[in-house]
């Protein structure tokens, strides 16, 4: 039984890899007719199980070697199992490596050319896009430069901007992204989002828990090639920081200045450490502070272009606090909080009904006449 578009499913995936490649037969072994074992097999998948509905956004998250990329590989149908069971159904469009699929004598604009011929576009299709594929680029003139000139940097954003522009069912997404630059990442975290939107199935494999948070609501944890947990991001992230040895699942933090702050995490209701919100839920910031703390402490929300917009200060009592906002009013996009020497980034999931920073979504509805005239009872003029 096949798959519907965009459905996904591996049974007891197992897939090995040899340590090293094969070394040949000496003379000696020939004549002996004996030769040697070398290392054995690596398993990179160990009987794996999972199934993807269609429209279905997941994270995959582990430690170096867990599997995270074998997964993919075999999802893409870059690497055949040794035992199990792959289907990937639709339209597969994998971003999985600095470069794959580019001819490094091509210049970018005939890199796309080709990427969107091997994904079944035709010329005028392809030409259709090109405008939207380089301006998302932004590569400017290096477009029409060979790509075995482009940095890593570079190879990222032509290959996230061909992948973004085609009609996939199915996104399967690598580390690769963790080599641009802040702002690129950000925009291509919104363009995935704006593709789950219109329907995309989503495999992302990160280390950055932000990125998992903000657009995935599933979390699959590999370890040595086995699944140890698939469910929730917020119970998953916490069972993958537990095996990297980070008891708290709080937002990675930058220091600037003279040490203040010596801890800060963002929790939620129950408190769970967390990254991404959603607009009206409550938010509490724990704060470990020096000994003795400091006479004033200020604290500062501010959006993606650095704007502070909401600011507030307080004299700490003791070396331990709390604020509290019991309805986070802002809309979807990245934040930095900035309390003391630490700046915590965070982010807030894009919902409908509202663009901007605040959140003052309220309900439109149809009012009688009366409600709209002037009030009898205002000022004189």
């Amino acid at each position: 039984m096949s798959v519907a578009a965009g459905e996904i499913l591996l049974e007891g995936a197992s897939r090995s890899f040899s340590v090293r490649a094969d070394r040949g037969t000496t003379l000696k072994e020939l004549a002996l007719r004996r030769r040697g074992r070398g290392a054995a097999p690596v398993r990179a998948l160990d009987g794996v199980s999972l199934r993807v509905a269609p429209g279905e956004t997941v994270g995959i998250v582990g430690r170096n070697g867990a599997g995270k990329s074998s997964t993919l590989r075999v999802l893409a149908g870059i690497v055949p199992l040794h035992a199990g069971r792959v289907e990937v159904g639709g339209r597969v469009v994998s971003l999985l490596e600095l470069g794959a699929g580019f001819g490094r004598e091509f210049s970018g604009r005939e890199n796309v050319e080709l990427n969107g011929a091997l994904h079944g576009l035709t010329r005028e299709e392809v030409a259709a896009r090109m405008d939207d594929v380089l301006a998302f680029s932004e590569l400017g003139g290096f477009v029409d430069a060979p790509v075995k000139t482009y940095s890593a940097g570079m190879l990222v954003r032509l290959g996230f901007s061909i992948a973004a522009h085609l009609d996939a069912d199915v996104l399967l997404i690598d580390e690769v992204l963790a080599v641009g630059d802040e702002g690129f990442q950000r925009k291509c975290l919104r363009r995935i989002s704006q593709r789950i939107a219109a329907g995309a199935t989503l495999v992302l494999v990160s280390h950055d828990p932000g990125a998992i948070e903000r657009v995935c609501e599933r979390v699959v944890v590999l370890d040595g090639g086995r699944k140890v947990f698939d469910g929730p991001v917020s119970d998953g992230l916490l069972e993958y920081h537990r095996l990297i040895g980070i008891e708290h699942g709080g937002g990675e933090s930058v220091r600037s200045g003279p040490t203040v702050v010596e801890d800060v995490e963002l929790l939620d209701e129950a408190g769970r450490a967390r990254h991404v919100f959603r607009a009206g839920e409550p938010l509490r910031i724990a704060l470990r502070l020096i000994e003795p703390p400091p006479s004033a402490l200020e604290l500062e929300v501010r959006d993606e272009s650095g704007r502070s917009v909401f600011r507030t200060s307080t004299s700490p009592a003791g070396e331990a606090i709390v604020f509290e906002v019991e309805r986070l009013a802002l809309l979807g996009g990245d934040y930095d909080l900035v309390v003391g020497d630490r700046v915590v980034r965070f982010s807030v999931a894009d919902e409908p009904g509202g663009e901007g920073v605040a959140d003052l979504r309220g309900t439109w509805r149809a009012a009688d006449l009366s409600e709209t005239a002037p009030s009898s009872g205002g000022a004189a003029a």
